[in-house]
């Protein structure tokens, strides 16, 4: 089997394990209203990835499409042309039960910033609308429950655009946001109507996190060029 056709076994088997992940957790009660930070994403297509914490209410991770209000996308844009030396935009949203917006939150306000909205980000927007158009991944975080791999990643976008973000599932973890160009646009087309891609890592025997996964550059098998980093994190998630 060529590594093409196991790229789509892959697609298959994980996005099916992911959408029962995403449909099967219930709105937990305890949590309350938050403000929940975001890395804003894309361009002509917007995403949205939380930035979590593995303490309530924050401790989801949570990858959104969304939809920028007309105003605002071209706003945001503007100032991503204007700035191309700056990789990192994030969100300010309304509080919010973070749950809710598997059956009842679609869409919110929020402030949209220029680089961390909590670390001297520069508010470029103030108020903007913004649409879920689709959830893409959601997973309860548990810090005492050790599961999965910790090298894997997602695989999210479109045709035009694909972004690499590390599943974060034990504590300590990582949160590690990159764009990526996917040569085989077989495989990105694939992602078009929100489906993800799980792939997975090889873990190093390191006792230092930062050094335990090999990142972007591990996963030549999806044929990609110039991974860009756009956020990495490890000290929200010790």
């Amino acid at each position: 089997m060529n590594n093409y056709s196991n790229i789509y076994r892959i697609i298959f088997v994980l996005l099916l394990g992911s959408s029962l992940n995403l449909f099967s957790q219930k709105h937990d009660m305890k949590d309350h209203p938050g403000i929940h930070g975001m890395v804003l994403l894309g361009d002509d297509t917007q995403y949205a990835s939380h930035l979590p914490l593995f303490y309530s209410p924050h401790d989801y991770q949570v990858i959104l499409k969304i939809k920028l209000d007309e105003l605002s996308a071209v706003t945001y844009q503007k100032d991503k042309l204007a700035h191309p030396e700056n990789k990192l935009y994030t969100i300010e949203p309304e509080k919010f039960v973070l749950p809710g917006i598997i059956n009842d939150i679609k869409t919110f306000k929020t402030n949209i910033y220029r680089g961390h909205f909590e670390r001297g980000g520069e508010l470029i927007i103030k108020d903007a609308q913004v649409e879920i158009t689709k959830v893409l991944y959601f997973h309860k975080l548990n810090k005492d429950k050790s599961e999965g791999n910790p090298c894997d990643y997602i695989v999210f976008g479109d045709q035009k655009e694909q972004f690499l973000a590390h599943q974060i599932l034990n504590r300590p973890d990582f949160d590690e946001l990159s764009k990526i160009d996917i040569n085989n646009k077989k495989v990105a087309l694939s992602l078009q109507n929100g489906e993800i891609v799980i792939v997975p890592g090889t873990t190093k025997k390191t006792g230092s996190l930062s050094e335990k996964c090999k990142g972007p550059e591990e996963y030549k098998k999806l044929n990609f060029n110039n991974p860009e980093r756009i956020y990495l994190e490890f000290d929200d998630l010790k």
